[in-house]
């Protein structure tokens, strides 16, 4: 019995800005992925679901400062309109989870993915509140908007559905797949302004080969990511050193010496 065909994944992302995030969205892998089917991407702006001649979606903050906040009604009615049964939400903001692998991998399990992205200040806290969201963040550092994010996330969610890359081992040997950064990578020619790519890669030793790689991967995350080579174990022990075996004299092969005693010279005795 054949096994049945995985259903598209579902995404839709809720921005005020979709241009920002449409031209991302058909372009490359994303693109691809989505002609062939493995996913469905829908654009919903808050904008569509305000009551003024306006379409206002921001408003001063309570108890002053800066900027301006998004409104709760446009968002949380924008986020209902397509949410269904099994919809995952998630809000981008600094003030959530850092993203990472796993979390890519575990996406693409689901079957709907809502992004909720926000704008100006920040959004209004009961729509988190409302919604419930998994709140996700790209990093530590401030973007314009939650658009910039979202498709970060989208990105390496998608590349990970079935098909999308080609061969089921696409992406096992990229960073963090393993744990490591990624190994350097060489192409033709051999040699480029004086650097040469490295004679194992080019031996056809794959023993070699795939020592070398995990050498490197190891190097440069220790060099530059030491947070990721201590969940790694790195710097790994020193293997010791073989242990030489004196082998027996009877092993060599050799017939055994026997020692003598001192002997003393034979004399002529006169008759």
């Amino acid at each position: 019995m054949e096994a049945q065909a995985r259903s598209p994944l579902s995404v839709d992302v809720v921005t005020e800005f979709p241009e920002m995030i449409r031209g991302f969205l058909s372009e490359s892998m994303i693109g691809r992925a989505s002609r062939k089917g493995a996913v469905r991407f829908r654009i919903v702006n808050p904008r569509d679901f305000t009551e003024d001649k306006r379409h206002t979606t921001d408003d001063r903050p309570y108890g002053g400062g800066p900027g301006m906040i998004m409104l709760p009604d446009p968002l949380v009615r924008a986020v209902e309109s397509v949410r269904e049964e099994g919809s995952k939400v998630l809000l981008m903001t600094p003030s959530g989870k850092p993203f990472v692998q796993a979390d890519a991998h575990r996406l693409a399990q689901e079957r709907h993915l809502i992004f909720l992205c926000g704008h100006y200040e920040g959004i209004d806290d009961r729509v988190r509140q409302i919604l419930q969201p998994e709140e996700i963040s790209i990093g530590d550092y401030v973007l314009t908007n939650g658009a910039l994010p979202a498709a970060c996330v989208i990105d390496a969610t998608v590349r990970l559905l079935p098909g999308v890359l080609g061969g089921d081992g696409a992406t096992q040997d990229e960073s963090f797949e393993t744990g490591l950064l990624d190994f350097p990578q060489y192409t033709h020619p051999v040699e480029y302004r004086g650097l040469r790519v490295p004679e194992v890669l080019q031996s056809g030793d794959h023993a070699k080969i795939r020592a070398w790689r995990q050498e490197q991967a190891e190097r440069i995350t220790l060099e530059r990511r030491p947070d990721l080579a201590a969940k790694a174990g790195l710097p790994r022990p020193p293997k010791p050193p073989k242990k030489r075996r004196h082998r027996k004299a009877s092993e060599t092969g050799s017939a055994p010496s026997h020692s003598r005693g001192p002997t003393t010279p034979e004399t002529n005795t006169p008759l």
